[in-house]
């Protein structure tokens, strides 16, 4: 259930990051950090991980694929391309 909301969020996050950006035609950047803290789970930078729900850790760099982005190493952010 909370993975599911992890997921809703990230989801909601990049459909309102993804127009905005088309009108600049760069890219969006997400934090990682701020989407997994406001799912509810706690971001760990060090091993770049969501733990959310507690004992369900997603690495970073599978969940901003998940959505079409891709994770840069060692930053938090999740970058994808925007709309043109």
């Amino acid at each position: 259930m909370k993975s599911r909301k992890l997921m809703m969020g990230m989801a909601l996050a990049a459909a309102l990051a993804i127009p905005l950006a088309g009108c600049g035609g760069g890219k969006v950047r997400l934090d990682m950090q701020k989407l997994c803290t406001g799912a509810g789970g706690t971001w760990s930078q060090a091993n770049e991980t969501c733990n959310q729900p507690p004992g369900s850790t997603k690495a970073a760099k599978d969940w901003c694929a998940s959505v079409g982005g891709i994770y840069l190493p060692g930053t938090g952010v999740c970058e994808m391309e925007g709309v043109k």
